[in-house]
């Protein structure tokens, strides 16, 4: 996304720049929710719920990384496990990753709640 320059007042930008924010977080893009409340915190420390949005965006990027990270350890898991077992072809060891990551998933919601809202 091309960077754009803001115009109008401080208070302008804050808003307009929060209601980005809130779309965001909606959409679960919680990298971009962070920088947005960031720019927010820069300039104006306590407007509206910022600071708050941003400690709620930053635990919701920490499980996404989390499960990610879970999910593709389970793929590398299962696609070592059938290149140890002899597994040779390509398909089957896509398939076991495929596997691994689902599971890896699942393990990942197990041990670690969601965080809530």
């Amino acid at each position: 996304m091309a960077k754009k320059q803001l115009t109008g007042t401080l208070e302008e930008q804050c808003s307009f720049l929060y209601e980005l924010a809130q779309e965001k977080m909606a959409s679960g893009n919680y990298t971009g929710a962070v920088y947005v409340l960031k720019e927010i915190i820069k300039y104006q420390p306590n407007y509206a719920d910022a600071a708050q949005m941003l400690e709620n965006a930053r635990q919701h990027k920490k499980e996404q990384l989390f499960r990610l990270f879970v999910s593709l350890g389970g793929a590398i898991l299962f696609i070592g496990i059938g290149s140890t077992a002899g597994l040779r072809n390509d398909l089957g060891l896509l398939a076991l990753g495929i596997v691994g990551l689902l599971i890896g998933y699942g393990f990942s919601n197990l041990v670690r709640r969601p965080v809530t809202s």
